[in-house]
Parts: C-alpha cells; structure tokens; sequence
C-alpha cells in the first residue's frame, strides 16, 4: 500500500500541539462518530452506519459508550470522527471526489479526525442476470484500517457470508462474533499531526463467491467495482447458437466447420462479422457504464485451418501473433469510440508469451498476466503495456489434492506478494477463492495485510499477530502456532513447488520427449505423503492441548472450526492408508479395516449437516464456514471430480454396504 504526507499547506491541516490525540482512555471516551447527512443512496448510507459502528464497537470493547450521529445533529463541544464526504472534510479541503479506486484519507484537524474514501454507486447498469454491481464503499476500507492500525481491532475471519457488504453487519453482533478480535485497550490514541492518503496496491482483488465484508477491505480483497470480467470473452460475443445459421463464424477443421460446444467454441478469426462482434460485445459494456472489459480468446484454443486465416496478417501459421495482432486493433478501436475507458487482454494459452510483432499496446490497454511466476513476468518487462498488469493466482485450485485440504504455506505467499508488487500487478483474480479458514486461516490472513506493505511486512510478523489475537487465552497461541508450523513442514513441498503453477507442477521425465506431463498423476499417493500417521499424530496432540486450555467463548469456537477441518482431513488420510494397505495385502482384514474408515468418514461428512442437507452452524459465526456454502454431503465426499481432483471413482465413493456383502459372500 503506497502512502503518501500530505503536505500541510494543500489540506490545510490546523496546527495542535505536540503529542497523541487521546480518544480513549481508562474505559472513558469524549469522541463522537459523525456521518454524513447525505448520501448517494440508501445503501451507501447503510454502509457508512456499519462502518461507524464497527469504530462505536471498537470504543465499546474497551468500556467507552461513543454515539454516532448525522453531521447536523453532533454536538460541537465533543471532538469528533468525521466519517466520509462530510461537510467538515470538504471545509478542510478534503475532495472524495478526486480519489482513485479505494484510496483514502486519515487525517488529524485540531482534535477532530477524518477517516475518508470515495464513496460512491456503480455507475454501470444491471449487467448479465445474476451479476452483482457492487458500490464502492471506500470509507468503509478506511475505517477498517483505522480500527485495525490504531484501535486494536484483527480481522480474523470472514464476518459476513458471500456476495454481502458492510451494510449487511447490521444483523451480527460485531462484539460477540469470533470473526473479529478487539483487543484490550487502556489508551487509545493516533499522532496529533495525522495526515495520510493511502493508495492501496490492488484495485480489484476477488474470487467467487465474491464479498466485500470488514475482513474482505480489511485484507485487500476488493471486488470488481464497474468493471466487466470475462477472461474467454470472444463466446460471449459469438455464441455457439449461431452455428446452425452462421458455420462459417466457427473455426475450419481438417476441412469442415467445427460445430461447437458450449464454453468450447472455436473462431474463423478472419471473418469480418466475428471481428465486428467481438467489438460490438466490449463497446456494449462501456455504453452501459463499465470503466473496463476483458478481452480473450477461448480456452484451449483451435486455429482455424481456412486459407484467410492463415494469410490474416502476414503471420502464417502463428497463432499468437495474429491473436495479438487482433487484440490490439481492438483496443484501439475501443480508444478512438470510449475515449477514457480500459480494455483488459488475457495473456493466456497461445498468448502466454509477448507479442513479437510490436512492443507498445495502446493507452487503454492492461494485461491480465495469467501466470504470475517470475518466469511468466520477466517476458513482459520489455513491453509498453500504459496500464499496467493484472494477474490469475492458482494459489486454492488443487492439484490432486482437494478443494477441502490445506495448499498453500504463509512462506509462499509472503514471496508471491512481494513478486506481484514488485511487477506491478493492479488486480488479482483468486482462482480458487481459498476457503479453508480453520486450517490455512492464517495462511490468508497472511496475504490479506502483506498486501498493506509488501516491502516491510513479513509473514513472521504477520502470523504471531494472527495467533495472538485468534487465541488469546493463556498459552494457547503457543501452541496453535506449534499446530499450523507443523502442518506448513508437511505441505511445503506441495505448497512450494507441486502445487497448480508451481515450478514441479509439471515435468518432462525425458529431455524433448514432448509436452510437459503432470508430476503427481495418483491423488493417494500425494495425500499419503502429505500426511503420514507421524503427522496426523503431531497434530492431534497439538490441537487437542489446546482445546483442553481454551477458557473463553471465541478462542473455543475458532478451535471448533480447526478441529472440525482437521477432523476432515484425518478421515481422508485415514481411509488413503487403509486402501494402500489394502493394496498391499488384499485380505478380508484389511478390506474390513478400510471398509469401517470409509463409513466413519461418510458418518462425520453427515454430521456436518442437518436433516434437511443444510450446513450446521457451529458457533456464533454470521453462516457456516466448513463445510463451504453450496457444498453439499457429496461434494465432501469428493462424488465428483473436480478440475484436478479425480476422487469420484475411487474407494471414497464405494458402496460400503454391497462390498460388505461380498466379504460376507467370500466367507461363506
């Protein structure tokens, strides 16, 4: 996060005396929360009301009772906390207005403080059914940081389900959840000559489901605020309806049109009309409003084979280049008709590498750079690219392990930050949203505030504040931090180096034997490895220890959720064993042995959930955050395979019951 003195002269800042403001101590507080009298809409006041009262909580855990009122209505012998595009920030020379994406203001005026961002709608209208526009509640990001950086408040976990803004904490008790830690307080105070503007690295950083919580601006994880995503877009202005009257649209293969599939469809490039839709779709976008689009050529991609494409041009037989040749045309295309708006290029499949054929794309142009490992950045540093990159992380999308197991160390992603602040990516596009809160919890919390400051911050650093604050009870954090440093040994090799992107995520046994073949091809052998018996053990004991010391309500709840992920994890290492000793000596013994582990594993997924399929919700958190939402007692079971998890036909998924009766069968 870049931040910036605001020279005094500029906003104007009231000389105060040398020192702290002091806005609490010993329990008392003379400070009141002020916001504005207007808002741009309903829902942008109901977000600045929460964000308020995340600030009133933060007072309140520390004995203070601190009102919040509307602009008018504050009392002028109480200082104050001016929250967002007050008329007081406006008198001092504060203009919302002119901030970009979420930056905000942090700023001392005498004794009064300023805590804003720009706050504003989406401007862009309703977009495909089902998409969600999200406002920009920059304030909101602000007052999170001010709470977290001056009040003592962690942001642990996530407070509020998928697809929810701030506005949506009215219904939680932000004191009582074990989402949020507010640490003790005697004093709470900030530099009387406060005055920051921070400009946060990333402007967008989301996954699916998408949210924009406390912890989600708390950590960096913004999502798309007029901005069109679309990755494989030229479908979505071509679609594979069109065949039955439009072939020659589609692809030429081995001399016949290729009829296609949804979310396979490939493209004759050179037909006017593809181009000009392809156009169209984007322009489409920027006329309703959106600031960007994406722009990218279907995955895994078929050149079409007809004689215009491949005289398209001048290139041949290289696809890449007429791709590049093809997006760049478009985007300035897109400049001449949407002066002002960005067109986002995928960088993905044929065109992993840099064009050849120019080094400088047009002033509305980004990149989304789909491998973010320096090999994949290096290429880019020779090319003019004026609006910078965005960037795919695989950090959560399993490579034969599962969606529901541990993947990532904080050791990876202290690096991973500091690599992509280092290249200036702007936006980040999680695929695999990383959902697994009780076991790689701190893992995001990790990621969440390296982004705050990726040249000073550490993962070291990061991780004891995280344990202290998640397990404050005597002697727990010691011991959790035992726990998780235990569980990292044992992924590291995954984590590192065989996970989805890695450097051993792929090899070739053999110099020039061909194309690259996955490192790991068998999920039970890498579960087996990951997680011998000698670790399942270390592990228990660690998290059983601190269980038994746990004393109070949140500390209890957040090992709840540990141990409820780790039982999972042991059911399914458990039953990875049993079938491998299985296989190593098929008797009735040990089919038996591992028919009971399999039930017991099934059993533990069931009691998950509630008579009527749904998620049992276990503590006070604001939904269930394992098992994850939409995933169902079969998804658990691993019932169907996944992109990288081939687990549906395995010994998972047996009939317990009929192989029972054919053991049964056998004896007799």
């Amino acid at each position: 996060m870049k931040t910036l003195l605001i020279p005094t002269v500029i906003l104007g800042v009231i000389p105060a005396l040398a020192g702290e403001l002091t806005l609490l101590r010993d329990g008392k507080s003379d400070y009141q929360i002020v916001v504005p009298d207007r808002h741009d809409s309903p829902a942008l006041a109901d977000c600045l009301q929460q964000a308020a009262r995340l600030l009133q909580t933060a007072f309140q855990a520390n004995g203070a009772i601190v009102p919040i009122v509307p602009e008018r209505q504050r009392d002028g012998a109480r200082p104050s906390l001016y929250l967002g595009n007050t008329d007081f920030a406006r008198k001092h020379g504060i203009d919302v207005r002119a901030f970009r994406d979420w930056s905000y203001v942090l700023r001392a005026v005498g004794r009064d403080i300023v805590i804003a961002g720009h706050d504003h709608a989406a401007k862009a209208g309703p977009g495909r059914p089902g998409q969600q526009n999200w406002d920009r509640v920059a304030t909101a990001k602000a007052a999170a940081d001010f709470a977290q950086q001056f009040m003592g408040v962690r942001f642990l976990y996530p407070d509020l389900p998928p697809y929810s803004t701030v506005a949506a904490a009215a219904k939680i008790d932000l004191l009582a959840s074990p989402a949020i830690e507010f640490l003790p307080r005697t004093a709470i105070t900030v530099p009387h000559d406060l005055n920051l503007a921070k400009t946060p690295l990333l402007r967008v950083n989301t996954s699916h489901p998408p949210s924009a919580g406390f912890y989600d601006l708390a950590h960096n994880r913004f999502p798309r605020v007029d901005e069109v995503f679309g990755g494989h877009t030229w479908e979505r202005a071509v679609p594979a309806e069109l065949f039955a009257e439009h072939p020659e649209y589609f692809a030429l293969i081995q001399g016949s049109r290729l009829k296609p599939q949804v979310g396979m469809a490939q493209y004759c490039l050179s037909n006017g009309d593809v181009q000009e839709r392809i156009y169209r779709d984007l322009a489409s976008w920027l006329d309703r409003g959106y600031t960007s689009v994406d722009l990218g050529q279907p995955d895994g991609f078929q050149e079409c084979q007809c004689p215009k494409c491949e005289a398209l041009y001048g290139t041949g037989k290289d696809w890449a280049e007429k791709i590049w040749i093809f997006n760049r045309l478009t985007a300035e295309r897109l400049e001449r008709s949407h002066p002002g708006r960005q067109v986002t290029i995928m960088s993905y499949g044929p065109t992993a590498s840099p064009p050849k054929s120019f080094t400088k794309f047009p002033a509305n142009t980004c990149i989304m750079l789909t491998g973010t490992n320096e090999e994949d950045i290096a290429p880019w540093r020779a090319i003019e690219t004026p609006r910078g990159f965005t960037g795919y992380v695989y950090n959560w999308c399993p490579n034969l392990g599962t969606r529901y197991t541990p993947m990532r160390t904080p050791g990876y992603i202290e690096r991973q930050v500091k690599r992509l602040a280092a290249a200036k990516i702007q936006a980040i596009y999680r695929d695999g949203p990383g959902q697994l809160f009780g076991l790689e919890g701190p893992v995001y919390y990790v990621m969440g505030r390296m982004f705050d400051d990726p040249e000073n911050n550490t993962a070291k650093a990061l991780l004891a504040e995280f344990y202290e604050a998640a397990f404050p009870d005597r002697g727990v954090a010691a011991i959790m931090q035992q726990f998780y440093e235990e569980l990292y040994r044992a992924i590291v090799l995954y984590s590192d180096h065989l996970g989805t992107r890695c450097d051993l995520w792929t090899i070739q046994v053999l110099p020039g034997e061909g194309r690259p073949r996955k490192t790991v091809q068998d999920p039970f052998q890498l579960i087996a490895f990951l997680y011998p018996p000698r670790v399942l053990t270390a592990l228990e004991s660690r998290l059983s220890e601190a269980e038994r010391m746990a004393t109070t309500a949140k500390v209890k709840t957040r090992l709840k959720l540990v141990r409820t992920e780790f039982e999972y994890l042991k059911h399914l290492a458990r039953v990875v064993h049993l079938h491998q000793a299985y296989e190593m000596v098929p008797d009735a013994a040990s089919l038996g042995r591992l028919l009971d582990a399999i039930d017991a594993r099934n059993a533990f997924i069931a009691s998950l959930y509630d008579g009527r399929g749904h998620a049992v919700l276990a503590g006070n958190w604001s939904y269930p955050l394992f098992p994850f939402p939409g995933h169902d007692a079969n998804h658990l079971r691993l019932a169907y395979d996944g992109y990288q998890e081939p687990y549906a036909n395995t010994c998972f998924n047996w009939d317990t019951k009929a192989k029972r009766h054919e053991l049964e069968s056998e004896k007799k």
